[in-house]
C-alpha cells in the first residue's frame, strides 16, 4: 500500500501541473537600481553633457492580463540631474533632482511562460521633492545650493519609457530609458533623460508555492 503513495503523488503532480502553469496570478516585490541622467533642450532619449549617476528604489507590482501581456505599476524613489563642465574656465556644475514616481507599464513577455525576454512601454508620473546644486572649480567645490519649489510652482512631470529587459524565476533584470514631456516650472525648458538598470525580486504566487509543494511530494 505504501508504495502506491509515490505513484498516486506523481499521479496528482501530473493533474495538476495544467493548472498552476495556467494560473495568472499577480506578483510584488522589491526592486533597485542605477541610473545615468541628463537634461536636454527636449528632445526624447537624447543625450547632452556629462552623465549624472543616481539611485532607484521601490517596488514592482505586476498584474496580469494575458498569458504574455501583464501590467507593470512600480511606485519608486529616483535621482535625476544633469553635470555640465566648462573646461576653459575649469568649472564643473552638478545639478541632482530627485523624485518620486509612479511608473504605469505594458510589459510583454515573448514567451508564454512567462519567462524569458520581455518588452516594456509606457508613462510615468513624477513628483518633484527637492534637488540640490554643486559648483567646482578646479576640482574643489565652490558652492552648494539646496532648492524646493514653493508656493504654486508645478512639481509634476509625465515622462514616457521604454524598456527591455529578461525574467528567471524570481529575478527580473531590465534596462529602461525615459524621457520627461514636461517639466516642474514653466521657465525651465530642459527635459529629464534617464537610462537605468533595474533589478526586481517578486515573492513566490500561491501557484509556485503549490507546484513545489506537489513536487516534494512526488519525490517523497
Amino acid at each position: 500500500m505504501r508504495s502506491c503513495l509515490p505513484f498516486r503523488a506523481n499521479l496528482i503532480a501530473l493533474l495538476l501541473l495544467p493548472l498552476t502553469v495556467a494560473a495568472q496570478e499577480s506578483r510584488n516585490g522589491p526592486k533597485i537600481g542605477l541610473g545615468i541622467a541628463t537634461q536636454t533642450a527636449g528632445q526624447f532619449l537624447a543625450w547632452s553633457g556629462l552623465p549624472k549617476l543616481g539611485p532607484v528604489a521601490g517596488w514592482s507590482f505586476e498584474a496580469p492580463v494575458t498569458s504574455q501581456v501583464s501590467l507593470l505599476i512600480e511606485p519608486m524613489y529616483i535621482g535625476k540631474g544633469s553635470v555640465t563642465v566648462n573646461s576653459q574656465l575649469k568649472t564643473r556644475s552638478s545639478v541632482a533632482l530627485n523624485y518620486v514616481e509612479l511608473p504605469l507599464l505594458l510589459k510583454v513577455s515573448t514567451n508564454p511562460d512567462p519567462q524569458g525576454l520581455f518588452l516594456t512601454g509606457g508613462l510615468m508620473y513624477g513628483y518633484f521633492l527637492h534637488g540640490k546644486i554643486k559648483n567646482f572649480r578646479d576640482g574643489n567645490l565652490e558652492s552648494t545650493y539646496d532648492f524646493s519649489p514653493t508656493g504654486t510652482t508645478n512639481r509634476s512631470q509625465w515622462s514616457a519609457a521604454v524598456g527591455l529587459g529578461h525574467e528567471k524565476g524570481h529575478w527580473m533584470l531590465e534596462l529602461r530609458g525615459q524621457s520627461s514631456l514636461n517639466t516642474f516650472d514653466r521657465l525651465v525648458r530642459s527635459h529629464n533623460v534617464v537610462y537605468s538598470f533595474q533589478v526586481a525580486w517578486r515573492f513566490a504566487t500561491q501557484a509556485e508555492k503549490d507546484q513545489k509543494r506537489l513536487e516534494k511530494e512526488a519525490q517523497d
